[in-house]
C-alpha cells in the first residue's frame, strides 16, 4: 500500500496549494501510476473555471450567518407522495429533504456554481492532467450513529453506485475505471477519460456506511430510517403522507466553513397533499411557515390574506441564477407515429404559449427555447464558426434550417385564435400523413382518428394543459389528459409508458456525463434511465462522447450549444415556458440572510426568530 504524507501536515509545509515535483512523489513512495506525473496538486478547495470566490481562510458563506440560533421546527408542505427512503437505485419516489440526510465528499457555494469547497473531505488531490483525484477524508467524519467515516465507506459506496445504483448514477461514473483505498482516510479514482469534470463529480458522491448497507438488498425500498452521513436524520416517517428530518445535534462537521449557519431548524416535518389548493390553505392558516408558489395566477389571487397586510406574513419575487433548463411535453418516440417528425411539428404548431400566457400566466413567463436557458450554454442567433465545424460533418443528417435560421418556436397574436399556426399546422398534418375529414383529424391510409394520451403529475398544471387541448380539438384531435401521483407517475415514465409527459429536463451549469443519461442511444431501452424521449440520434451521441472529453468550459461551451440546436431542430418535445423568478411568502417569525445573487433557494440557510410569537 502507498505511504500518504498526510494533507494537514502538507498544509503547514506549504500553503494551501502544493506542486510536488515527480522526485518527491518518488520518494514519498507513491504508486507507480502517481510517479508518472509531473506535477500533483492538493488543494483544500476546487474550481472548475477560473478561481474560487473563498479563500481557505474563510470562515462561512457570505449567504449564511454563522450566529444563527438554532432551534424551532420548519413545518413545509408538498403536494404528491412518496414511497422510499432510498435515493439512489432509482426505484419508487423519494421525499423532499432526503438527500440532505446524506453528506458528499465536497460541496458546492450558492453563490458560485463551480468550485468546491471541504466537507466530509478535507482535501482534493490531482495531477495536473487530471487522470486520477484523491480525496483525503477528515478524521472527525462520522456516521449519525457515531461509526467513523472512512475510505472504507467512500469505496463502498462507489462500487455499490456502479453496480446497483440508477441508470443515472451509473452513467454519471461511467468513466471512472477503478477505485482504491490507500489509507483509512485517503480513496483514489483512476480516470478512463481525465477532465476537470470528473473530478467534481466524485466530489459530489453522497457516502453510504458499509457497516448499515453491506448486509442489506440495496433494490428494496428501504422505508426505516437508514444510518446516514449528513447533518440531518428520519425521525419520524408516515409513508407518503409526511415525514420528519431531526437535525444531528451533535454533528461533527457543524462548525465546518462549509456547513457553518446552516441547518438551524431542530426539526423539518414536510406533510404531502394531492391537492395544491389544500396546500395554500394550510399555509394561509398558519399550519406551514413557507410556501414556494410556482401558479402566478394563484400568486396573484391567494396570497393577499390578511397575515400579509398585516405584516405577519411575508412576501418575496427572488430571481435565482440558475439554469432554467427545459419544461416541455416531451414525445415518447418508442410509440411510432411520434417517429415521424412532421406529426411533431404540427403539434408544437398548435401549442398557444402567448394566449396561455397573457390568460393564465400573468405575463410572468417567457417561452423556453433552449434546453439550456438561462445559462451561456444555450445556442443563440446562427450557429457560430466553432459549431459549424462540429455539424457540417453530418450536414446529411441534420435540417437546412438549422445551418441557415436561429432557433425559433411558433408564436402567436395572443388572441387565442392563432389563425396563421393553425393554416402551417394543418399542412404539416398533410405531410405527417393525416387529413382533417368531418371535423376529424385522421390517418390518411388507415382512416384512424389521431388520439394522444398525456401524463402529468402535477395538478396545477391541468388547468393550462386544458387550454393545449381545447386547440387541439380544433384541430380534430382528442387529447386525454391523465393527472397521477407523483409514484404512479414515475412507475409510467421509468417504464417509458407514456405518449405524451409533462417533464422537466434539469440542466446543470457545467454538464458533462449526466447528459449521457438524458440523450444517449445506448441507454434508450434502459427502464430507468433519463432518454424519456427515445432518441437515437448518432449526431447526438458524437456530440455527447465530444462533450464528456472536453477538458474545460471553453471547449465545452460550442459543444453542449451544437447539441442545442440538433435537439431543438429534432423537434423532441413541445417547449413551455420558464422564468427565473421564485415567488416565496413566509411567516414573520422565520429569518433569513440576503438572498440576492444566489443559483438557489435553500431554506437550511434560515433560522427560527427568537422571541417571536405566531
Amino acid at each position: 500500500m502507498s505511504r500518504v504524507v498526510s494533507s494537514n501536515h502538507l498544509y503547514k509545509i506549504y500553503g494551501s496549494r502544493i506542486r510536488i515535483i515527480k522526485s518527491l512523489l518518488l520518494s514519498l513512495c507513491l504508486t507507480s501510476s502517481l510517479a508518472a506525473q509531473s506535477e500533483v496538486y492538493i488543494e483544500k478547495s476546487f474550481t472548475l473555471i477560473g478561481t474560487h470566490k473563498y479563500p481557505d481562510s474563510f470562515t462561512h458563506f457570505a449567504y449564511t450567518n454563522p450566529n444563527a440560533p438554532k432551534g424551532g421546527v420548519l413545518r413545509l408542505a408538498r403536494t404528491g407522495s412518496f414511497d422510499t427512503l432510498n435515493p439512489f437505485n432509482g426505484k419508487g419516489t423519494i421525499p423532499d429533504y432526503l438527500y440532505h440526510t446524506y453528506g458528499s465528499l465536497m460541496t458546492r457555494s450558492a453563490d458560485e456554481p463551480h468550485s468546491l469547497y471541504p466537507f466530509l473531505a478535507e482535501a482534493i488531490e490531482y495531477p495536473d492532467d487530471f487522470s486520477w483525484v484523491a480525496f483525503h477524508i477528515n478524521p472527525a467524519a462520522k456516521f449519525s450513529d457515531n461509526h467513523p467515516l472512512t475510505s472504507k465507506d467512500v469505496v463502498f459506496t462507489f462500487e455499490l453506485f456502479k453496480k446497483e445504483g440508477s441508470p443515472f448514477l451509473k452513467n454519471l461514473y461511467k468513466d471512472v475505471v477503478r477505485v482504491e483505498k490507500t489509507s483509512p482516510y485517503r480513496v483514489i479514482f483512476y480516470l478512463d477519460k481525465p477532465g476537470k469534470k470528473q473530478l467534481a463529480l466524485l466530489g459530489y458522491l453522497r457516502v453510504l456506511p458499509h457497516h448499515y448497507w453491506h448486509a442489506r438488498n440495496f433494490q428494496d425500498k428501504h422505508l426505516i430510517s437508514p444510518v446516514t452521513s449528513g447533518p440531518l436524520k428520519v425521525k419520524q416517517v408516515r409513508l407518503g403522507q409526511n415525514i420528519t428530518f431531526e437535525r444531528v445535534r451533535d454533528y461533527w462537521a457543524m462548525n465546518l466553513p462549509s456547513q457553518k449557519g446552516r441547518y438551524n431548524f431542530d426539526e423539518i416535518r414536510v406533510d404531502y397533499y394531492r391537492d395544491h389548493q389544500a396546500v395554500i390553505e394550510g399555509f394561509r392558516a398558519g399550519l406551514y411557515d413557507v410556501h414556494q408558489e410556482t401558479d402566478s395566477q394563484k400568486w396573484h389571487q391567494s396570497f393577499s390574506f390578511p397575515a400579509v397586510k398585516e405584516g405577519r406574513v411575508l412576501k418575496q419575487d427572488i430571481a435565482m441564477l440558475y439554469p432554467s433548463g427545459m419544461s416541455a411535453l416531451a414525445f415518447n418516440l418508442r410509440r411510432g407515429k411520434f417517429k415521424n417528425p412532421a406529426l411533431r411539428q404540427a403539434l408544437i404548431m398548435a401549442f398557444d404559449f402567448e394566449w396561455i400566457n397573457r390568460t393564465l400566466l400573468n405575463c410572468d413567463f417567457q417561452r423556453t427555447t433552449s434546453f439550456f436557458a438561462n445559462s451561456p450554454l444555450a445556442a443563440k442567433g446562427l450557429p457560430t464558426e466553432e459549431e459549424l465545424k462540429l455539424l457540417e460533418p453530418f450536414q446529411e443528417q441534420l435540417p437546412d434550417e438549422l445551418f441557415k435560421q436561429a432557433i425559433s418556436v411558433p408564436v402567436s397574436d395572443g388572441s387565442g385564435k392563432n389563425r396563421e399556426n393553425v393554416r402551417k399546422a394543418l399542412s404539416l398534418f398533410k405531410k405527417a400523413g393525416y387529413r382533417l375529414e368531418n371535423g376529424r383529424m385522421i390517418e390518411a391510409d388507415s382512416g384512424k382518428p389521431l388520439t394522444l394520451n398525456l401524463l402529468t403529475e402535477d395538478p396545477k398544471q391541468e388547468r393550462l394543459l386544458l387550454s393545449y387541448r381545447k386547440s387541439l380539438a380544433d384541430l380534430g384531435i382528442t387529447l386525454n389528459i391523465n393527472t397521477l401521483d407523483k409514484s404512479l407517475f414515475r412507475k409510467r415514465v421509468r417504464a417509458f409508458d407514456f405518449e405524451l409527459v409533462d417533464w422537466y429536463f434539469w440542466q446543470s451549469t457545467y454538464p458533462g456525463n449526466e447528459l449521457y443519461d438524458m440523450w444517449s442511444s445506448r441507454v434508450v431501452m434502459e427502464k430507468h434511465s433519463g432518454n424519456i424521449v427515445g432518441i437515437t440520434n448518432p449526431v447526438i451521441d458524437h456530440l455527447l462522447a465530444k462533450a464528456t472529453k472536453a477538458d474545460n468550459y471553453e471547449k465545452l461551451t460550442p459543444i453542449v450549444r451544437a447539441m442545442d440546436r440538433v435537439l431543438m431542430w429534432g423537434h423532441y418535445v413541445i417547449p413551455k415556458w420558464h422564468t427565473q423568478k421564485t415567488h416565496l411568502a413566509y411567516w414573520h417569525y422565520l429569518d433569513h440572510p440576503p438572498q440576492d445573487h444566489l443559483y438557489w433557494l435553500d431554506l437550511n440557510n434560515w433560522w427560527y426568530r427568537p422571541n417571536q410569537s405566531l
